[in-house]
Order: C-alpha cells, then structure tokens, then sequence
C-alpha cells in the first residue's frame, strides 16, 4: 500500500515524500518519489495530504504496469511482433488448411506471406525506430511518420541513356572489338547504336570503349518513380495487422486503437458494361469450349478463379438451375493443389440463368464424350507442364473437375489470368481479368431495386453485406439518386 510522509527541509519549501510498494517476482520492492503542492490551492492540511495520497495511489500503479510490462511481451518490438506475425500466417499454408475443420480466419496464401516478409525488411532499413520500437508505446504519431518516411524512400530517379547522333563517328571498330576488356557485351553496344536507351553504366563502358567522355557520346535523361497508393495502402494494412496481432496475442495493444491507412480504397469498380458484355458473348463462339466455359461460368455465377477451379458437376443442379459454392482450390507455393474452403468459409447456392444451364448441359455431354476417350489415362496421365506438383494432383483424382485438361485434372486457377486476358484482347476489351466478372455479376444484381442488398450478399459470398454496398457503391449510389427522386416526386410533386 502506497504511503506519503511531510518532508520539511530547511530553506526550502515543504513537499511530501511518496513510498510505492511493488510487487517483483515475488518480492516487495520500494519505489520513492515526491509530490510538490502549492500552499496558496491547497491550503489546509487535511487537502494537502489527501492530495498526496492520490498522486501516491497512482504513482504505486504506474510503477506497477511498468513492471508487468517488463514481464510480459509488451516490450517485444515491432520486429519480434512482425515476425511472429508472418510465421504465424506461414503456418496456414500447411495441408491442415484443407477441409478437415481446423480452417481459421488467418488463412493466407503463400504470395501474400512473401510480401509481408518484404514490407517487414523495408520497414527494418528505412525506418529501424519504428521497427525497434516496443509495440505497446506505438502512437498514430509514430505510424504517420513511418507512412511519410516510406513514401519518401520510395522516390527513385532512373537514369536513361541515349546515344547522341553525332557520337557514332568514334566507332571505328566492330561491337565484338570494342566490348574486349569492358563490362559490356557487344548486343548492349549495338542496341545503344540502333538508337535504344541503356542505364548510366553501359553509357559509361561505352564510352570508354570509344575513347571518349560520356558527355560527348550520351544524352542522360532522369524520370523520377513514386510508390503507387495501392503499394502505401498495403504498407499500411500490413502495419495495422501486426499491432492486431499483438493485441490478439498479448494484449500489449488497445484493440481499440486503429491506424488510418493512407489513401481510401478506390470507388470505382471496374466491371463490364452492357455493350462490352455482348462484345463478349459475340466473340465467345470463336474460343475452345474450356475457354467458354470458363468465360461463361464466371460470368453468370460471380464466382472466384479458386471457387471455380474447385466446381466439379456434382454441384451444378441442372433442373433447380443452382450452383452449389462450397469449397475452393489453390496452389500453394510449398504444398502445391489443395482444396479449402472459400474466402468466407461459407456455403452458398447460387441462382443461375436456364440459358447458362443448357450451355453447361451441352459441356457436361462433352466432358463425359472427352472421358469416355481417354480411357485408362484418365486422371491416370499428367502433363510435363504439372510435374512440379504431381503428388498434390493425384490426391485430386476421383473429383469430377468442371474445369480441367484432357486427362481429368483441374487447372490452376493463377492461369485462369492469361486467358481471360488473352479472350479480351481478341475480343477487343483491354485489361479483362477474372474478378471484373465478379464485379459485373454483383452489380448486374445491386441494379434491380426489386433485389434486396442481402440477397446479393448471399449470392455473391460475401460475410456481410455493408461488403456488398462498400465495393459495390456504383450501383448504391444510383439507388440513392432513385429513392430522392421518388420522395421528391411524392411530396412535392417534382
């Protein structure tokens, strides 16, 4: 129990002594300090050391958590925590992240935990007091000045050199003569004379191998790069992240203390409009059956690559005309195809239109021709191009993948990318990607006000829907438009 005493020293004023008693590994300790008063506020004895008493009780509680501190992980700096964090993340990439019930909400993909790795190494040369830094005594003051001082590192002035048109009278030698005894090869040399830019250093070997200065042979040329918003956004995700995880972990963070991230996350969604999809479907006649197959499913159910990778015809009710999204399939850097679950870890069924069911009708009679045929070798036989993960593939075999090679096997939904793009440049739509068809499928919905912001919600996968209506704002905001009209319309006549 904290305790005070009146200290009256000679020619100095009177103050009162504070004696702290802390408990440390198991042990009583002392702590002083003193507390100075005014005599004109406090002027009667009985305030003055009711006021000391206070700043006693406090002072003995400081001290305290200073001690739990020290013995707890709350000392653990930015680093440690950072670290524990991402090895924490690598260990949802093992095979127990399969469907076997263990499947939690730190789930992670192997791309992802590298750049992690990468943001923590960053952040450990550009801004070693932030990573030093125990995670409990980290403020919004500290985050800011990391966000500001990443931003700066991020600025990078690339040289560019050109070779000037009067400069090509020094060569009186072949490339391969000239390159002897250089750090440059004879293809450098010629790409510079043809009138292609080279970095300082190759200027630099070329002009030597001329015999003259760099100024006399090159024009250097410097453009000045930033980090993108999306890259400071994710540095500062990654950040909020680490701090979450203290908290979770040890409690060294007030759950409540939330870093803004730099930049908002963009409104604009880039899906389709009604004459890039016809576009689309005109030009679909002209691709193989696996690409419109893949074109079509996407389209039509909103699905993820790896939702769609997962699909097998055991979940495609073709007379209720519903797809049933359950599982997913990745590929994991070390552990090669597994099947999870989805994003949300949920179970959905999803509405699709009669005209989509009786294209997939027609690939099921395919699919079933194209099994028939290979005949032993299939889901027996695997491709050159897969040998980098052929135990993972045979575990799959007895899955009737929708989307799949001649032999049975599922693609890998990371090339699901190249043909969805390569699809769009042939059809004349730049910059197709899969998740523009998500994009489209959810908003195609959000535009009937007949469709309630849930029922979308559950269509598409999402946890909540204010996930709906945050991405999907596009839309949401011509409702507004919608329903202001319509009150203007019914109160005041407008």
């Amino acid at each position: 129990m904290a305790s005070v005493k009146l200290m009256t020293p000679q020619n100095k004023p009177p103050y009162f002594k504070l004696t702290a008693n802390i408990l440390v590994d198991g042990k009583v300790e002392r702590r002083y300090s003193r507390f100075d008063f005014d005599p004109q506020k406090l002027r009667t004895s009985k305030t003055r050391t009711a006021a000391a008493t206070a700043a006693a009780m406090e002072f003995e509680k400081h001290e305290q958590e200073l001690v739990y501190q020290a013995k707890s992980d709350a000392n653990k700096s930015f680093a440690e925590v950072a670290k524990e964090y991402i090895l924490d993340s690598k260990a949802r990439l093992a095979p127990s992240a399969r469907l076997r019930g263990d499947f939690d909400s730190r789930k992670n993909k192997a791309n992802t935990t590298r750049t992690k790795e990468n943001y923590l190494n960053r952040i450990i040369i550009v801004c070693p007091w932030f990573a030093d830094k125990p995670v409990s005594q980290i403020t919004k003051v500290d985050y800011k000045r990391l966000m500001e001082e990443i931003d700066n590192d991020g600025i990078r002035v690339h040289e560019k050199a050109f070779l000037l048109p009067e400069a090509r009278k020094y060569k009186t030698k072949s490339f391969n003569k000239l390159a002897v005894g250089h750090d440059i090869t004879a293809y450098t040399m010629a790409e510079a004379f043809r009138g292609k830019h080279v970095s300082r250093h190759s200027a630099e070997e070329i002009s030597k191998a001329l015999g003259v200065q760099l100024e006399q042979a090159f024009r250097i040329e410097g453009t000045e790069t930033t980090l993108t918003r999306k890259t400071l956004r994710e540095y500062a995700l990654f950040a909020r992240q680490v701090l979450q995880f203290a908290s979770d972990q040890y409690g060294t963070v007030q759950p409540a203390f939330t870093l803004p991230a730099r930049g908002t996350r963009p409104r604009f969604v880039d899906c389709l409009h009604e004459d890039e999809v016809k576009q689309l479907l005109n030009y679909l006649p002209n691709c193989s059956m696996l690409e419109q197959t893949i074109v079509q499913a996407l389209l039509n159910t909103g699905m993820r690559r790896g939702e769609l990778a997962g699909l097998t015809w055991e979940d495609i009710n073709f007379t209720q005309c519903t797809v049933h999204v359950y599982k997913s399939l990745l590929v994991f850097h070390e552990y090669g195809y597994q099947l999870t679950t989805t994003k949300e870890s949920n179970d959905r069924y999803i509405d699709v239109a009669p005209e989509f069911m009786t294209f997939m009708k027609r690939c099921y009679e395919l699919w079933k021709y194209q099994r028939k045929m290979m005949g032993a070798s299939w889901q027996n036989s695997i491709e050159k191009k897969r040998c980098k993960y052929p135990d993972s593939l045979r575990t799959l075999a007895g899955n009737n993948f929708v989307i799949c090679d001649d032999h049975g096997w599922p693609l890998s939904p990371d090339s699901y990318a190249c043909i969805v793009r390569r699809i769009g440049d042939k059809a004349g739509i730049r910059h197709l990607h899969p998740h523009m068809f998500r994009h489209t499928f959810v908003s195609i919905l959000m535009s009937n006000p007949d469709i309630g912001v849930a029922t979308v919600a559950a269509e598409a996968g999402h946890a909540q829907p204010s996930t709906t209506l945050m991405i999907y704002t596009q839309q949401y905001k011509k409702r507004q438009e919608s329903i202001r009209n319509q009150l203007s319309r019914e109160l005041y006549g407008v």
